[in-house]
């Protein structure tokens, strides 16, 4: 057997035994691979090839911690900055405040704020070759039924390295939609006959030299961005300031000036005191209102762990990220 192969089942082994802590970026969607279903497509079956674990790395599979949280009612994935860049993280500063309170309540409240396990492995997608090198990136799954373990699985059943560029094999992936309606990975399977990673030698050499890590691919957010996101609002860029802020602050800033403004001017006597205070009432009701919308688009806090955010991505994301 292969070192390549035992690299892999060990990494696996140890993934159900514990938790393990382990530039400039180009944006391009071609650089991800997605097991979402565009609408009206319930099933559809995906050929990939994993490709060699990196030079010095012994598996494929890169171990990579995140937070999962809603961004204008859209989840999103952000690395932990403490358990990958050894630095002070929002969401575990909120778990951590939430479990020092010794409820029960808080307790349960801060499973939300919890750094979560995935993959992230570098494939070819036979069915968009010329795309070249993409990241899959997936989440672990405690419970042994994720992604990963139906990866493994095929990998077991053939008893051999299959990232080998010339004796290895493809994986099937087929994905369909659960009783939600969301798309999930249902099974992973092999075709009988190991092939060639490509029959162009060049091509071969392209795609095993590809150095790029999920950092070129990947956005490490910001504390403060993040801290914006942990609060249950939405960051935006401050051009005037020079860092991100929060959208519903600042709408409710401009909302009070506009009070304070129009305030100020029916003091001076344009308007009589009964037909100010209706004013003021009906533009502090209005504020309330939005506030009170933005509460409850961030109050959710369930997701479908198969659920991949590559599709949410803007022009703006892909930009700023």
């Amino acid at each position: 057997m292969s070192n390549v192969f035992e690299a892999m089942m060990k990494q696996y082994e140890n993934s159900h035994n514990g938790r393990t802590s382990t530039t400039a970026k180009k944006y391009d969607l071609k650089n991800y691979f997605s097991t979402y279903l565009p609408k009206g497509v319930n099933q559809e079956t995906k050929r990939i090839r994993i490709l060699p674990p990196a030079e010095g790395e012994t598996t494929p599979f890169t171990v990579f911690w995140g937070h999962k949280a809603q961004v204008e009612g859209e989840w999103k994935t952000f690395p932990c900055l403490k358990l990958e860049d050894d630095e002070a993280c929002p969401f575990c500063e909120a778990r951590q405040a939430l479990l020092s309170t010794g409820k029960e309540s808080d307790k349960e409240l801060a499973k939300k704020y919890s750094p979560r396990m995935m993959y992230v492995v570098k494939i070819i997608d036979r069915d968009n070759e010329s795309d070249g090198v993409k990241f899959w990136r997936f989440n672990h799954d405690y419970r042994k039924t994720g992604t990963m373990d139906k990866i493994m699985g095929a990998i077991k059943a053939v008893q051999h390295d299959i990232t080998d560029t010339e004796t290895g094999r493809d994986l099937l992936i087929n994905i369909a939609r659960d009783q939600n309606n969301r798309p999930v990975v249902q099974s992973i399977t092999y075709p009988i006959e190991s092939t060639p990673l490509c029959s162009d030698e060049n091509t071969v050499k392209e795609w095993v030299s590809d150095t790029r890590t999920w950092r070129d691919v990947y956005s490490t957010r910001k504390y403060d961005y993040l801290a914006i996101v942990v609060g249950g609002e939405t960051p935006v860029w401050d051009k005037q300031k020079e860092k991100y802020v929060s959208k519903e602050s600042r709408e409710s800033e401009a909302n009070q000036n506009e009070i304070d403004s129009l305030d100020s001017e029916l003091r001076m006597g344009s308007e009589t005191n009964d037909n100010a205070n209706h004013t003021l009432d009906s533009v502090k009701n209005e504020n309330a209102s939005v506030e009170t919308k933005v509460v409850e688009t961030t109050s959710a806090n369930s997701y479908d762990d198969e659920d991949d955010d590559l599709r949410f991505f803007s022009f703006v994301d892909l930009l700023d990220m």
